[in-house]
C-alpha cells in the first residue's frame, strides 16, 4: 500500500522543486522524500484533530519545516502550509483503508444549534459612553445594540 501512495505522490508532486535545508541545492523530490512524505502524511491523518477541528500534522510539519518548495513553474517558492498538508492527505486518502481515512470533526448542524438565551437588557449608558469615545462609530454601535 505504501508503494501505491508513493506512486500517487510521485505523479502529483513529481515537478516540485525543493530545497530541504540551507546547505542543500534545490532539486526534484526523490523516492525517499516521497516515501517520507507518505509516511508522515498518514501519521498526520491518523492523529485526532484539535478541539477547533484542525489537525496538527506533527510528523509532516516536522519533516518539512526547513523545506522551501516551488510547486509549479512560475510560482514563488515557499514553505509548505496547512493547505498543502491537506492537499497531500486528499491525494492519498482514497488509497487508505476505510478506518484510516481522516474523520471530519462532527459539529452540530445549524438546525441543532440553539441560540444563546440571554435576558440582558440593552444598556444605553454603555452605548452612550462608546459614542463619546468614537463618534464615527455611532451608527455601527446602535445597529449592534439592536441586533443583540
Amino acid at each position: 500500500m505504501v508503494n501505491d501512495v508513493v506512486s500517487v505522490l510521485k505523479s502529483a508532486l513529481g515537478r516540485w522543486v525543493c530545497r530541504k535545508d540551507v546547505s542543500s541545492h534545490p532539486s526534484l523530490l526523490t523516492e525517499p522524500d516521497l516515501h517520507a512524505l507518505a509516511v508522515a502524511t498518514q501519521a498526520g491523518m491518523s492523529s485526532p484533530p484539535s478541539p477547533e477541528g484542525e489537525r496538527e500534522w506533527g510528523n509532516l510539519r516536522e519533516l518539512t519545516k526547513d523545506w522551501i518548495v516551488q510547486q509549479k513553474p512560475g510560482v514563488a517558492p515557499g514553505p509548505l502550509q496547512t493547505r498543502d498538508f491537506e492537499h497531500l492527505a486528499a491525494l492519498i486518502s482514497p488509497l487508505l483503508p476505510e478506518g484510516a481515512a481522516p474523520q471530519a470533526a462532527s459539529e452540530p448542524t445549524v438546525a441543532q444549534q440553539q441560540p444563546p438565551q440571554t435576558d440582558i437588557p440593552p444598556q444605553p449608558e454603555v452605548v452612550e459612553c462608546w459614542t463619546r469615545e468614537a463618534p464615527e462609530l455611532v451608527f455601527a454601535r446602535e445597529h449592534l445594540e439592536r441586533c443583540l
